[in-house]
């Protein structure tokens, strides 16, 4: 599922939407269609334990356990529905994403470069800017939280808005600015959160 895009992903879950007879609220013009929103889109070959999809339901008598119970009946079983809710906050209000990058290798020479690399003053990374310019940036004041447990790094990094930093940025650092071999790593995204470090929701 992580090389499905999120366009894909969009149109899959309307799919599973109109499967499931939900009255939801659809967009006017030439070709309705239901309107659902991503708090975040997730990066193309990102895993995610948190993900967030937003749509209006036009019939209140629609409890939102049976909701979850009807899109769960028509979802496959590599898509789940974890919970529905009444939404707290506007998506303006997302700050951070908290990551998981699992390195595949158990070299712990490896694992202290790259803990080393991230825990510089400064990282200069180059970013493309939304009119396709390179930019340079100083990644390392941004850096929320970090942490390594083992062959893994536990990141927070602004996301949402102006201010998204991607993690392969940093990945893409180590290995432009040092001499080490490519080593494969899967990255899970494992919560979405407000400026005051609390999970969105």
């Amino acid at each position: 599922m992580k090389f499905v895009s999120h366009l894909d992903m969009n149109r899959f879950m309307l799919r599973i939407i109109r499967k499931s007879s939900i009255p939801v609220w659809y967009t006017e013009g030439f070709n309705p269609h239901p309107y659902i929103t991503f708090a975040l889109p997730l990066s193309l070959g990102f895993e995610s334990e948190y993900e967030i999809m937003d749509f209006r339901v036009t019939d209140d008598s629609f409890s939102l356990d049976e909701i979850k119970e009807r899109l769960s009946s028509v979802c496959p079983e590599y898509i789940e529905i974890f919970k529905v809710a009444e939404p707290e906050k506007k998506t303006g209000k997302i700050a951070f994403a908290k990551y998981k990058i699992e390195f595949d290798t158990e070299n712990s020479l490896f694992i202290n470069k790259i803990e080393a690399f991230a825990k510089k003053e400064s990282i200069i990374i180059s970013k493309k800017t939304k009119k396709g310019k390179l930019k340079e940036m100083d990644i390392a004041p941004k850096i929320k939280e970090i942490s390594f447990e083992h062959n893994k790094m536990f990141i927070t990094l602004p996301a949402g808005g102006e201010d998204n930093i991607n993690p392969t940025l940093l990945l893409d650092a180590f290995y432009e600015q040092t001499d080490n071999d490519y080593v494969c790593a899967d990255i899970t995204r494992l919560s979405i959160l407000d400026g005051e470090m609390n999970e969105f929701k």
